[in-house]
């Protein structure tokens, strides 16, 4: 892994341009067109730089051939970075842009772009710079920026985002549920809640929308919705380096490219890569686990036939192939079970050391390795088209999901619950059609229809047990209990499930915004969902002692037995909301 980020490193390095003599000149006014003496003038990513002279004018000489940035700053005026394409004898004219117009944010919560002052809902936005600054290369890591915002997570399948407290129940790892707070990168919605372990890839704005939004989004959002937005392929040249470094040997390489292909048309590719050592220290394997290694690819064009029309396609993947992530015992708390089942009882009957309770020491002495490996990506389609006063967009998105991990459920150097395996595969297909814009000049809203099915296979997952298991299970060391101890009657015993959940939703959806007084909106809402799923459930034990014994078996049956159903459950809703801010 790091060799292959740094050879990626390299090669970028070497295609930068050749230093040459290049002199620009310009002249450097305000908005009102009155020339600005004093303003600094750089050029991006050097050293070189100069000052406008008492007429605004200046002359550069930039050292690099086209294309290349020059920032201009002045106090008053915000930083700004202007494009220099080709050099050109006459001085070029540079506009500042006043400090306070700058501060407009443009946001899409809404499904159409508008001013963030002028949006009367609760909302923030991060900016894809400023997350950056943060060290905030993905969800876990973006939390820390806005405080409304929790992500739980012991792996990328058992992850929950909430808002306000609000969305899912963490350690509830339920396949049949679906997030409470809802994802979506470019308009494209992502149903598994692995899709926030990824790392981000060229984010242009990060908007966290609190509270319900199921009508302006497609799959209902009962607690909020994160919604980002990337950075489009231009037609001008243009190429991105980055490079962080930490301790724990952490690196991570980020690099995009982007040019025009042809008329009209744009290209870019972004790779993504993150290694770190692990953090917890695993006594009897000796080897770290908690570790980073990440990879991760975009690729999109973008068709701009007119000023109408837009049209962008987009393709990721992302792997992770971590080195597992355990948990530290924390501590051991007497339950209001019996002496005869407390866990420091259990664990002295069975002729073990009481477990290490020191979570700062970050170390374990597990005896099943760690693995959660993942695959996630997809590929989607987003045409915008303006009509009027708005704009009607049609996403068409698949996306994937593969989870390969391996888990020590007793988290110890017992033989108790060795082994427990999720292995699942997950396919979506969606659909969004939206109109959105602006009807009057005090009237606005978005209408649209939206269609998304799912289908979440378990592949042969596993949960197995091991030789201690018996005295967890025991309530009594006397009668038929006595029994568990019967060599080898649990040892290797597991069951192995292979399930199906197919879903559908579909919805209609809409929201009006009616600026009432001047500040004063009223934004009524409504939105009918139908949802179906059919669940498709075989589980089947396996391994243990071999025998006929019927109270040994019925022992056997009550820590694992067989299982299979077949279910479907349908169910619509009309639901509405009205919001005066």
């Amino acid at each position: 892994m790091k060799r292959s980020l740094l050879l990626i490193f390299s090669l970028i390095l070497s295609a930068s341009a050749v230093l040459a003599q290049n002199t620009v000149k310009g002249i450097v006014k305000g908005g009102n067109g009155t020339t600005i003496p004093g303003a600094t003038i750089t050029v991006r990513g050097t050293k070189i730089a100069t000052v406008t002279d008492t007429n605004g004018a200046f002359t550069i000489d930039a050292k690099q051939q086209p294309p290349f940035y020059i920032r201009v700053s002045y106090v008053g005026y915000k930083p700004q970075d202007f494009q220099i394409l080709q050099l050109q004898e006459t001085p070029i004219e540079l506009i500042l842009v006043e400090d306070t117009q700058l501060d407009e944010i443009v946001v899409t919560s809404r499904r159409r772009s508008e001013v963030l002052q002028d949006v009367p809902i609760p909302i923030t936005v991060i900016g894809g710079q400023a997350a950056e600054n943060a060290g905030a290369f993905n969800v876990n890591r973006l939390k820390e920026l806005v405080p409304s915002v929790q992500l739980y997570a012991s792996n990328a399948r058992n992850t929950t985002l909430n808002i306000r407290g609000l969305g899912s129940t963490f350690g509830l790892t339920n396949d049949g549920i679906d997030p409470g707070v809802g994802f979506y990168v470019d308009g494209v919605y992502h149903a598994r809640p692995a899709a926030t372990s990824t790392d981000f890839l060229d984010i242009e704005q990060i908007e966290v929308i609190r509270g319900p939004q199921g009508t302006l989004f497609g799959k209902n959002t009962t607690a909020g919705a994160f919604n980002i937005t990337t950075t489009k392929p231009t037609q001008t040249p243009t190429a991105k380096v980055e490079m962080s470094v930490g301790n724990y040997n952490f690196i991570q390489a980020k690099t995009s490219v982007s040019g025009g292909v042809a008329k009209n048309l744009a290209a870019k590719i972004s790779i993504s890569g993150t290694q770190r050592d692990g953090t917890i220290w695993n006594s009897r394997e000796e080897r770290r686990y908690s570790g980073q290694n990440n990879l991760g690819f975009k690729g999109q064009l973008y068709f701009t036939p007119s000023d109408r029309l837009k049209i962008l396609l987009s393709g990721d993947v992302s792997v992770q192939h971590p080195a597992g992530y355990p948990l530290v015992i924390a501590g051991v708390t007497p339950t209001e079970r019996s002496a005869y089942r407390q866990y420091a009882r259990i664990v002295s009957d069975l002729g073990y050391q009481q477990p290490k309770i020191d979570p700062f020491s970050r170390e374990i002495n597990t005896n099943t390795p760690w693995r959660h490996n993942q695959s996630i990506g997809g590929i989607s389609l987003n045409v915008d088209y303006k009509i009027g006063g708005g704009t009607l967009t049609s996403t068409t998105a698949w996306r994937f999901w593969n989870w390969d991990p391996t888990n020590d459920r007793d988290f110890s150097e017992l033989s108790a619950l060795t082994k427990s395996q999720g292995n699942s595969r997950h396919d979506q297909y969606s659909q969004e059609i939206r109109y959105a814009g602006n009807i009057t000049e005090k009237l606005s809203g978005v209408v649209g229809v939206f269609l998304l099915g799912q289908n979440l296979q378990g592949l042969g997952q596993t949960e197995e047990v091991g030789k201690d298991q018996w005295r967890f299970v025991q309530t009594a060391s006397t009668g038929a209990q006595a029994l568990y101890s019967t060599p080898g009657l649990l040892d290797g015993f597991g069951i192995r499930t292979n399930s199906t959940i197919k879903s559908l939703s579909a919805a209609v959806f809409g929201q009006v915004d009616w600026e009432v007084l001047k500040n004063l909106h009223v934004l009524p809402g409504l939105r009918f969902t139908y949802d179906k799923k059919d669940v498709d459930y075989d589980r089947n034990t396996y391994g243990g002692l071999q025998t006929n014994d019927a109270a040994l078996l019925a022992l056997k049956s009550a820590v694992y037995s067989n299982q299979q159903f077949n279910t479907s459950t349908n169910n619509n809703n009309l639901s509405g909301n009205i919001t005066v801010s």
